[in-house]
C-alpha cells in the first residue's frame, strides 16, 4: 500500500511539476486613431456672448451661379438664426433660475450690495439679448416671407450680401444705408 500512496502523491506532482504551454499573445497592430471632436449640444453649452457665437458661424460656400438667397443659403442662415435663438433663450432661462433660487442672506451689507450689483449687470446684459432676440424672430418672420437679405430703406431694397449677413445675421439695412443712419445719428446726438 506504501506504494500505491508513492504512486498517487507522485502522479499529483508529476501533474504539478510539468510546466503548461504558455500561449503567446501576436500584439495586435495599433491603427492610427483620429482625433475626434465630440458634439456641441446646446443644453450644455454656454453663451459667450455675441462676439463668440458670430465667430463660430461657418462661412457660407459661395458659388457663381447661385442666385442670391436661393433656398440653399436661406436654409444656412435660418440655422445660424435659430441656434443663436435658442442659445439666448437657454441664457434667458438659466438667469431667471438664478434669480429665482438665489435667497442668501449675507451678514455684512458690502456684499449684499456687490451680489445685487452682479444681478443688476446681469439682468441688463439679459435685457439687451432679449432685444436681440426680438430682432432674430424678425429676421425669421423675414426669410419666411423672402424678405430676408435685402435692405428694409424704402429708397434702396439692393441685397445686404451674405458676408454682411454671416457678420451681422440680423442685418436688415444695407451698409451704404447702415453707414447713413449712423452719421445721421452722430450729427443729431453727439
Amino acid at each position: 500500500m506504501a506504494t500505491k500512496e508513492k504512486t498517487k502523491t507522485n502522479k499529483k506532482t508529476t501533474k504539478k511539476s510539468t510546466p503548461k504551454k504558455t500561449t503567446r499573445k501576436l500584439a495586435a497592430k495599433k491603427k492610427p486613431t483620429k482625433k475626434v471632436t465630440p458634439t456641441k449640444k446646446t443644453s450644455k453649452q454656454t453663451y459667450q456672448g455675441e462676439e463668440a457665437f458670430l465667430a463660430t458661424i461657418e462661412p457660407y460656400k459661395l458659388n457663381k451661379k447661385e442666385k442670391y438667397m436661393s433656398a440653399k443659403q436661406k436654409k444656412h442662415f435660418l440655422k445660424i438664426l435659430e441656434r443663436w435663438k435658442q442659445l439666448l433663450q437657454l441664457e434667458q432661462n438659466r438667469t431667471a433660475d438664478k434669480i429665482q433660487n438665489n435667497s442668501n442672506h449675507f451678514a455684512d451689507e458690502s456684499d449684499r450690495a456687490t451680489h445685487e450689483e452682479g444681478f443688476t449687470l446681469e439682468i441688463k446684459t439679459r435685457e439687451r439679448e432679449r432685444r436681440l432676440l426680438s430682432k432674430i424672430d424678425q429676421s425669421i418672420k423675414d426669410l419666411d416671407n423672402h424678405d430676408y437679405g435685402f435692405c428694409m430703406n424704402p429708397n434702396c431694397g439692393v441685397e445686404i450680401g451674405i458676408r454682411r449677413l454671416e457678420a451681422r445675421p440680423t442685418a436688415s439695412l444695407c451698409i451704404d444705408c447702415k453707414t447713413l443712419e449712423e452719421i445721421t445719428e452722430k450729427q443729431q446726438y453727439g
